[in-house]
């Protein structure tokens, strides 16, 4: 940067700069205004000073000139000419602090000693004094509470390394007894596979006679279907001719499915298709299952009901298919009262089965089996997930001496004018409105998010349940200090972000309260 100040300029200001260097040096080191006592020994006026970013070396009594000669403005610590420089406000009897150069001399007192104001001293009282006593009465009062929370955070501790101790113990154990499980669970299959193969056998014996029944049953049914379709074809075949002709067709009752007193045209297609006429065997393969239901009516053996109601051809072929099973079925079911049904669809036999006593001993046996099977691998998915369970809380981070692991599932309440809130540490977060309705995710356990070495001090749950058009809910909780667990208070800073302050002896380390005591009393 090149100076456009006359050294005339940077004399006049000279005695500005002795007169801030002199006022600031109210401790035993001298320095410039804004300078900390940290800091002091790089602006020595032996010599030139040299920016803190090394750029630019410049004679000492352009510090504080008023002019920002530094591009980290680093020469303009007591002015307001660099927007990037650091005044520091020394606040004897209360705490330091660094605030923006920009700031001094805007008629805002931002330090508690009023030096940030030195052109118009008259504007800021020092109140660091006042300021002093109330904080270190805080702080004490927060030592105090650690101290007195510490206690129950040594308990906790405690606790939840017992509480790990005894996890890793039943994990182990659940390995052994998996191990166990897993082995019964392969001789019960073992056990099963012979008794069904077995079972099998002895039951293939009684499928082989229940197929050989229905082939028997069917191919009666084929031949007395045939039989008589043959009979009513031979009515119908007033010429004996084995053809069926339209004219035929025309005096026959049965053909007219809408009892009118005529056989259309229609009728005729419905039954012959497009044919002037079917012989004895088309008739037999075709016509007869159609006719069939109406020629049974006429006979008074397929009940109708009412005469005049039209039986369509959706209502046809159901009928047509009942009649042609109705005989088969009933027989069928005869037949299942002696017979067993195949193994593969019914495991276990029912009741009404029934077996030589052999053959029923082998099935019970084999059943027994299947069952006893059946609770061997369900005791070992329920071990493995109890596995899963544990192996999942042994890896989470319950602080660095285990001090959360207790609280790991406790769920605690706070209520507002409007809600409900629920957090259950480590779990999720929900809310629902004191006017009824489900309960509303608002984040599932995620992360410990404390920033430095207060890790601890901050929980993530993230993934809650979707606002409307916006992204899903999540919640920060910010862990205090208290001498119990509980909701301080709830708030939404940002739409479907929330926040929790929380109290626990779990966060009450006396240790850091100390070291935080000692530093605001400095």
């Amino acid at each position: 940067m090149v100076n456009s100040y006359s050294w005339v300029n940077h004399f006049q200001a000279f005695v500005l700069i002795i007169f801030t260097f002199v006022i600031s040096a109210q401790s035993d080191v001298p320095r410039p205004r804004g300078v900390s006592l940290s800091k002091a020994s790089l602006y020595s006026p032996t010599k030139d000073f040299t920016c803190f970013d090394g750029t630019v070396t410049i004679p000492f009594n352009y510090v504080n000139d008023d002019y920002c000669d530094c591009f980290d403005g680093s020469d303009e610590p007591g002015t307001s000419a660099c927007l990037n420089g650091v005044f520091h406000c020394t606040n004897a009897g209360h705490r330091p602090e660094n605030i923006p150069s920009s700031r001094v001399n805007d008629g805002v007192c931002d330090c508690c000693d009023g030096t940030d104001e030195y052109a118009q001293p008259e504007t800021c009282k020092n109140t660091c004094e006042e300021m002093g006593r109330e904080a270190r009465a805080e702080a004490q009062r927060l030592a105090d509470l650690h101290k007195a929370g510490n206690h129950l955070r040594l308990e906790l501790i405690e606790k939840g390394n017992k509480k790990r101790n005894e996890m890793a113990e039943q994990l182990s154990q659940l390995e052994k007894d998996k191990t166990e499980a897993i082995k019964i669970k392969e001789e019960k299959e073992s056990l099963k596979n012979q008794l069904e193969a077995k079972e099998n056998e002895v039951l293939q014996v009684y499928r082989d006679a229940e197929e050989k029944e229905r082939k028997r049953k069917a191919e009666e049914e084929k031949e007395a279907l045939i039989k008589e379709g043959t009979e009513y074809f031979s009515m119908f075949d007033t010429n004996d001719d084995n053809v069926l002709t339209v004219d035929e067709v025309k005096v026959v009752n049965a053909f007219d499915k809408n009892k009118d007193g005529e056989v259309d045209q229609e009728e005729i297609q419905y039954f012959l298709g497009t044919n002037e006429s079917v012989d004895k065997e088309t008739f037999l393969s075709t016509t007869w299952p159609m006719l069939k239901p109406f020629a049974m009516s006429e006979q008074g053996v397929f009940q109708r009901g009412d005469e005049n109601e039209e039986l369509d051809d959706q209502d046809t072929d159901e009928a047509t298919r009942d009649i042609e099973t109705d005989e088969g079925d009933n027989e069928e079911e005869n037949a299942e009262d002696d017979l067993p049904q195949d193994v593969d669809q019914e495991v276990e036999p029912e009741s009404s089965r029934i077996y030589d006593d052999e053959t029923q001993k082998i099935v019970d046996e084999a059943s027994e089996a299947r069952r006893q099977w059946t609770d061997a691998e369900r005791a070992v998915r329920e071990i493995e997930s109890n596995i899963r369970n544990f192996q999942q809380n042994l890896e989470k981070d319950y602080g660095l001496q285990q001090e959360y692991a207790t609280l790991d599932g406790q769920c605690l309440e706070y209520e507002d004018k409007e809600y409900v809130y629920k957090l259950c540490l480590f779990q999720k977060v929900t809310q629902k409105s004191k006017n009824g309705g489900a309960e509303v995710g608002l984040g599932n356990w995620g992360e410990w998010a404390g920033e430095d070495n207060k890790k601890y001090s901050v929980m993530k749950y993230t993934n809650g349940i979707a606002c409307w058009n916006g992204p899903n809910r999540m919640t920060t909780v910010n862990i205090h200090c208290g001498l119990e667990t509980k909701m301080l208070s709830v708030s939404e800073p940002y739409r479907c972000e929330y926040n929790i302050e929380l109290a626990t002896p779990a966060a009450c380390d006396d240790s850091n309260a100390s070291q935080q005591q000692s530093h605001d009393e400095l």
